[in-house]
């Protein structure tokens, strides 16, 4: 009823300074259990992001994507050009069950063992799904390094890759920039038939001209999810240009271009390859069915 979240000092003073609203992000569409006490939060990055070069012995092997396309779907029915472009901004966003030495929320950052594996997921259920899909490999966190630039300005860096991208493949459709929330596992975790997956949510900037095209995408996405894997979806936020938010998120670029957060720091492989398996295929179903009403 109050909208306060005992765990969450800012729950009680939004109503009581002036501002503090408008750079908290805002719910577009609520999933199931999504309200103002678990919007999505970011986790700072740790000073320096060689504290896991020494890992010792004991630290599992890099988790590698096994998932393979279809070889006769890739070369009989996938699609001519790209149509679909994944990259990560945030690029060494990980989870705690993949770096068992971490402790607190800023060290669930590692070079290798990060969101990036789940976008090349992403990448060859799609293609799997005969969708020609375009996997950013370029490292944007070492790209910020190189130029001495700050983890603050990761979407400028990230910008510059996907410009050249989006120029080099006029054919996209869709741009999806993935990352990981660092919100906590009872927040971003739902379980259906005995299986636990991955929670997501779609971050909406609103500060350019797409805004409207790019949350209609989403919803679209978010309702095919609540039809084939009810409760997945945390559902939408929007994010203003004020203070404190980059409010484009490069979103400008295409009228389909949105943040997919999948799940938080604390969710194992498991149930982020199964969301990640749900949302390709979701994704899959909106661009086909799309394909057909645009050929009638």
């Amino acid at each position: 009823m109050t909208n306060i979240n005992l765990t969450d000092m800012k729950t009680f003073l939004i109503t009581e300074i002036p501002g503090l609203r408008a750079v908290t992000p805002q719910i577009l569409i609520a999933g199931k259990g999504t309200d103002f006490t678990n919007l999505p939060i970011e986790s700072p990055p740790p000073e320096n992001f060689d504290y896991w070069e020494e890992e010792g012995e004991d630290q599992p092997e890099q988790h590698k994507d096994d998932t393979k396309p279809q070889q006769d779907k890739t070369e009989e029915n996938l699609t001519k050009d790209y149509k679909v472009y994944i990259y990560h901004t945030h690029t060494y966003e990980s989870f705690f069950p993949m770096l068992p030495n971490a402790k607190v929320a800023n060290e669930t950052f590692h070079k290798e063992k990060n969101i990036t594996l789940f976008g090349n997921r992403l990448g060859n259920k799609l293609k799997e799904k005969g969708i020609n899909t375009l996997v950013e490999k370029k490292d944007i966190q070492a790209l910020l390094n190189e130029r001495n630039m700050q983890y603050g300005q990761s979407y400028v860096a990230s910008r510059e890759v996907a410009v050249e991208a989006l120029n080099q493949n006029k054919g996209i459709d869709f741009v999806f920039d993935i990352h990981r929330d660092a919100a906590r596992k009872d927040t971003t975790t739902t379980e259906i038939n005995g299986k636990s997956y991955a929670k997501v949510m779609f971050i909406i900037g609103t500060g350019h001209d797409h805004f409207d095209k790019n949350f209609a995408f989403a919803n679209e996405i978010h309702q095919l999810l609540e039809k084939k894997y009810p409760t997945v979806s945390r559902g939408a936020f929007k994010k203003q240009k004020t203070m404190g938010s980059n409010g484009v998120y490069n979103q400008d670029l295409a009228e389909k271009s949105i943040i997919i957060e999948i799940g938080g720091i604390d969710n194992t492989e498991e149930e982020l390859n199964r969301t990640v398996d749900a949302l390709a295929d979701v994704i899959g179903e909106y661009y086909w069915d799309e394909a057909k009403e645009v050929s009638k």
